[in-house]
């Protein structure tokens, strides 16, 4: 009887002890999944206080604005804006920790006014995005982000070197056309690195159904960068404070931006009050392999402004509140273009498959003999953009400097980083002829020379003869 008591007790004194640790463990639980809920912090909508606007230099596609909470979190919202200057989207980012909103009114807005829908990023969010849009990779890579996009669409053949790199190596992956995206590939590494967010440019308004599959198929939200409607060049770059808010590299994006602001101003020094009637006109053209369709720049478009930055203007005025190009015939080419001080050739998008890059090369290819009565042709002021110039737009700065050497520096080289003058092997060709009659001419004239002088001293023998 004694020995029965004795395991009962043994029994109850162990049951105890499994009891306690069992509690325990739970409660240890019970504190780690309050933990967990305490770091995924929510906020109230309608609960945020402006702390002002943020004021853009030259953009006037978008707009920022800094929100606190009452915990002193600061978020920001970033406005979007078509050409029209009509909102497009709006982007509210979360700062680190906040993973939930709480919005306790149907019509509440952040900011009040009128009424807008508002998409909510998460840090998450922000970790890795998919990008369509070569401006936007071109700012991403200057900040040094190339390995936050995973996957791209591959409509551009890359000239920046970084970009070709990150392709190469499978940082990034291509996913198909703009147009006619992987979906699937899409899909499969969205699940692998998370991402939730993608970029576009404007092409996407010509395929409304992609933009459709992206949203409802592959999960996708989508922005669209308007920074190809920003009428000042710069205001091109300083779309990098956008990527920068994103990715929480606000301080290298100011950084970038800064830097090309301050060559713009010590380039604008330099020219002055140039008045406007000694200012270098110059014609921004390129045409194709047809040699029909001349294509000119318009006055509003933003390659023009680059020019007028930098102290020159448009031959004439062409294409008045255009971006973009005029087309033209060869004879309205040639009538309204020829007395151009400059020529800048788009060699991007006019002389593909030339593979003599002079101006021999583009006369031959593109061009005609008919190019040489242009004046900018007789003055060797033949130029064209270099091969990235149009996918450089965090060098607007620098462009402008380039362009201002090519039109009033005398000492310029022919090979600047954005432009560079067509080399005139052409002309040397011209101008061989003449040397040869040059020294032609000089060694006849000589033995005329001398035979006329043969002929005096045999006259003169002659009379001395005659005269004895």
């Amino acid at each position: 009887m004694k020995r029965r008591l004795a395991f009962l007790l043994a029994c109850v004194l162990v049951l105890g002890v499994f009891s306690a640790l069992f509690a325990a463990c739970a409660k240890e639980d019970g504190k780690k999944e309050e933990g967990q809920n305490q770091n995924k912090a929510e906020f109230v909508y309608e609960g945020l206080t402006s702390t002002g606007d943020e004021e853009n230099k030259f953009a006037v596609q978008y707009s920022m604005e800094k929100f606190t909470d009452s915990q002193k979190r600061e978020y920001t919202e970033i406005q979007v804006f078509k050409q029209d200057k009509s909102l497009d989207s709006v982007w509210l980012l979360l700062p680190q920790g906040v993973d939930s909103v709480k919005v306790t009114s149907a019509e509440g807005n952040v900011s009040g006014g009128a009424e807008k829908t508002v998409n909510f990023m998460t840090w998450q969010d922000r970790r890795n995005i998919m990008v369509s849009s070569a401006s936007t990779m071109s700012l991403i890579n200057a900040l040094g982000a190339l390995d936050r996009v995973p996957m791209t669409t591959a409509d551009t053949t890359w000239r920046i070197q970084e970009i070709k790199d990150a392709i190469e190596d499978g940082t990034i992956t291509e996913v198909g056309k703009y147009s006619a995206p992987d979906y699937e590939l899409i899909l499969s590494i969205g699940e692998q690195k998370k991402v939730s967010f993608v970029v576009f440019s404007t092409m996407l308004d010509s395929v409304p159904d992609v933009e459709e599959q992206l949203t409802q198929t592959c999960g996708l939200r989508v922005m669209r960068d308007q920074s190809n409607y920003e009428g000042h060049p710069l205001g091109r770059t300083e779309w990098i404070k956008v990527y920068g808010e994103i990715f929480d590299m606000r301080e290298e994006a100011d950084s970038v931006f800064a830097a090309q602001v301050d060559i713009l101003n010590d380039t604008l020094k330099k020219i002055g009050d140039i008045k406007d009637e000694e200012k270098k006109t110059v014609l921004i053209f390129y045409t194709t392999s047809s040699k029909e369709t001349f294509y000119v720049r318009n006055a509003a478009d933003y390659v023009t402004e680059l020019v007028n930055l930098a102290g020159g203007k448009q031959v004439t005025l062409i294409g008045e509140g255009q971006s973009g190009n005029t087309k033209m015939s060869q004879e309205a080419f040639i009538a309204t273009c020829s007395g151009a001080d400059y020529v800048l050739y788009n060699w991007t998008s006019g002389a593909s498959g030339v593979s003599d890059q002079t101006m021999q090369g583009l006369l031959d290819a593109r061009l005609g003999d008919w190019f040489k009565q242009f004046k900018a042709y007789q003055d060797g002021n033949v130029w064209r953009t270099s091969d990235d110039f149009y996918q450089k737009t965090d060098k607007m700065g620098e462009m402008v400097a380039d362009i201002y050497r090519m039109l009033y520096d005398p000492e310029t080289p022919d090979t600047l980083t954005y432009v560079n003058r067509l080399s005139e092997g052409d002309r040397e060709v011209d101008e061989t002829p003449k040397e040869n009659g040059a020294i032609l001419f000089a060694v006849v004239g000589g033995i005329a020379v001398l035979l006329a002088a043969a002929v005096v001293v045999v006259v003169m023998v002659y009379k001395k003869k005659k005269t004895n």
